[in-house]
Parts: C-alpha cells; sequence; structure tokens
C-alpha cells in the first residue's frame, strides 16, 4: 500500500508549485477563449492536473538507485497479449470452491496489478467526457496515447535519466489502461449528473467576460510589469541603456529611477493613446481604458489616470529601492518609507471599500474621467450555446 500512497503524497507537495506556475498561462487562456474565469472550472481543470501528476508519479516512483539499474539484467518489454491472464492461472492461490481463499487471492499482485492499470485512467475517461466533451473513441484513443507516454517514459529510463529502462514495457498495460479510460467514459454521468454542465459554465462565463474585476485588471497589471522587467534586464545585459549599476543588482530592474520615469510614461501613457487603451497585459486578457466623458480617450486622461498610480502610488513603493533614495540620510529614508507604509494601506482600504461597493472605480478612475471595459466578443458558434 505504501508504494501507492507515496506517490501521491509527493503529488501533495509538488501540486502547489506546479498550480502557481500554471496560474498565470491558465487564466490568460481563460479570458482570451471565455473572457472570464468560472470557479468550478478552476476546480475542474486543476483537479485533473492533480489526477495527471498523481498518474505519472505512480507509474514512475518509487525511483530505484541509478547503480541499481545499470546492473538490471533481463529484456524491457513484454508483447504476449493477456499475458496477465496467464500469471494469474498460474500465481493465483484461488480456490473456486474454497471461500477462505478469495480474500488472499484479492491481495496478490496478479490481481491487484491489473486492477490498478484500469483504475489508473478511468478518471481520464470521466474527465475526456464530462469536461472535454470528447466521443468515446477520442477518449478510447487519448487514454491509450496516455498509455503509451506513461510506457514509453518507463522503456527509456525517464528519456535516459536512467542507464535503460527500470520497469517493463508491458502490452497488458496498455490494453488495460485503454480500457480503464473506455469505463471511465461510460461510468461518467453517474459522478457528474450533480454537477453543471460544460454548456452551463461556458454560459456563465461568458456572463462574467462581460465584466471587469479586480483580478483582471491586476493580472494585466502583472502581465505589463514582467514584460517591462525583461526588457529592461535585456537592455541593461546588451548595455543598450546605460545603468552603471547592473552587476550590483543582477540587472537593473528599474533600480534607476529617470528609466522608471520613462518607461511608465512611454508603456503606461502613450502607447495607450494610439492603441485604443490597451497595452500588452490588458489586450492578452482583453480589456482596455475608455473614456467616461468623450468618445476618444485623451493623453491627458492618461497621464492623470497612470499619472497617480504609478508616480505616486506604485512609486513610494518602489522608490525606496532606488538608489538615490538608499543613499539618503536616515531621517529622510525612514520618512519616505513610512509614507509608502501609510500610503499603500489606504491604497488597500480604498480597494477594499470600492471592491463591497456598486461603483468600483479606484480615485484616479474618477479623477481622470476613465474606466476598464471588456472587448471580449463571444463568437458566434459559442453564442449559439445559450440560445
Amino acid at each position: 500500500m505504501h508504494d501507492y500512497l507515496f506517490p501521491i503524497e509527493i503529488a501533495v507537495l509538488l501540486f502547489p508549485v506546479l498550480a502557481f506556475i500554471l496560474t498565470l498561462p491558465f487564466a490568460i487562456y481563460q479570458y482570451r477563449k471565455f473572457g472570464g474565469l468560472n470557479f468550478l472550472r478552476n476546480v475542474v481543470l486543476y483537479t485533473f492536473i492533480f489526477y495527471l501528476l498523481c498518474a505519472f508519479l505512480l507509474i514512475l516512483l518509487p525511483l530505484p538507485d541509478p547503480d541499481d539499474v545499470a546492473k538490471m539484467t533481463g529484456s524491457a518489454v513484454q508483447l504476449t497479449p493477456f499475458k496477465f491472464i496467464q500469471d494469474f492461472l498460474t500465481h493465483t492461490v484461488l480456490v473456486w470452491n474454497d471461500p477462505s481463499t478469495y480474500l488472499t487471492a484479492l491481495t496478490q499482485a496478479v490481481v491487484l496489478q491489473p486492477v490498478f492499470n484500469v483504475l489508473l485512467v478511468l478518471p481520464f475517461g470521466i474527465y475526456l467526457r464530462y469536461y472535454f466533451r470528447c466521443s468515446f473513441w477520442k477518449t478510447t484513443l487519448f487514454s491509450f496515447l496516455l498509455s503509451l507516454f506513461f510506457e514509453i517514459t518507463q522503456l527509456t529510463g525517464i528519456y535516459g535519466v536512467y542507464p535503460h529502462a527500470y520497469r517493463l514495457f508491458d502490452v497488458d498495460d496498455l490494453m488495460l489502461n485503454t480500457l480503464g479510460g473506455m469505463i471511465g467514459f461510460a461510468i461518467a454521468p453517474l459522478f457528474t449528473s450533480l454537477l453543471p454542465s460544460r454548456t452551463k459554465m461556458d454560459e456563465m462565463t461568458y456572463i462574467q467576460g462581460k465584466q471587469v474585476s479586480y483580478f483582471r485588471r491586476l493580472l494585466a497589471f502583472v502581465i505589463d510589469w514582467l514584460l517591462l522587467d525583461v526588457l529592461t534586464t535585456i537592455l541593461g545585459t546588451l548595455r543598450v541603456l546605460p545603468f552603471s549599476n547592473l552587476e550590483a543588482n543582477g540587472g537593473a530592474r528599474f533600480t534607476q529611477l529617470w528609466w522608471l520615469v520613462l518607461i511608465v510614461f512611454l508603456y503606461f501613457m502613450l502607447l495607450p493613446k494610439f492603441t485604443k487603451g490597451r497595452t500588452f497585459g490588458k489586450m492578452l486578457v482583453q480589456i482596455r481604458i475608455k473614456s467616461t466623458n468623450s468618445e476618444r480617450l485623451k493623453l491627458r486622461q492618461l497621464m492623470i489616470r497612470n499619472g497617480l498610480l504609478y508616480y505616486v502610488t506604485l512609486a513610494i513603493i518602489l522608490f525606496p529601492l532606488n538608489p538615490f533614495f538608499i543613499n539618503l540620510p536616515p531621517v529622510l529614508f525612514l520618512t519616505v518609507i513610512g509614507v509608502g507604509f501609510v500610503a499603500g494601506f489606504m491604497f488597500f482600504i480604498h480597494v477594499c471599500i470600492n471592491f463591497f461597493s456598486k461603483d468600483r472605480q479606484l480615485f484616479y478612475e474618477k479623477l481622470s474621467h476613465t474606466r476598464h471595459i471588456s472587448t471580449f466578443k463571444q463568437k458566434k458558434d459559442k453564442a449559439s450555446i445559450s440560445n
């Protein structure tokens, strides 16, 4: 039993890291395709990822010592179909007319291993039918391909990590795994009848796609600054820009005050003027800035909006990292830190208050007469779903 529980324990430890890595691309994908995030959809997809992680680790772990693998001899493949039946008949302790042997027989490896191979891919068939809406034959094909991936991973010694295979490539495993996927497809309605259909989840997400949540805006913010951070580091590394403290800081990363001021103006003020209120991050999550008092978004509005947001609010947080402020006398430096803390706390309270109010415009939006709107457009083939 420990051999089965150990990979699951490792999966539980690895899953938060994997989920964190996948959150950004996963969220971008959902905003691009559906226009929003749906809680139940997220739960389904993350449980699917967790299941695949568990399944993969179950066929790999525990990992043997490389020296022990190097000493292994014998064939690494088993290509005789239905050999598991022959193994059962040869090694089982089952006596059909003796009920006392039933329980012992059920706990033998010749029974547990085939059952495990069926159960391993059974959830895969359920997911494919319920969420991905695959047909029976597609589910069968994908279940076979998943099993083939597992077997090739074992046959190649995890693609060269080990000198040769440390587990058997077994044609019976391919058949039993595929059978598990087929059974999962057949019994999927038993598990999913109490859950909203994929169509219903799509409809709910399309409705959310018309709204611009704080999380959606935050995601665009993170994407934009990640892009600018990469760009700044590349320019600093190539010496395109005169970053004098590149070596000391491991990269430019906005430690030059003049560069921070310039890039905010160029990227968050000038660029949106010519892209109808869009930055790269906003385009990915399908939102843009719109003027609330005129048809066209003006540069003056963008300068007020993002000047208040970045030059005042965000700058108070970033400026203490700048060499100019670090070299200030201790009293002035602590004053800047104190002002930054108070301003950050007040902004946090401001966001919280607006989160629970009908008017979700933040102070810099009200003063600049701008707001975010969704640019997501439901495709015609998707629109027919709700009709």
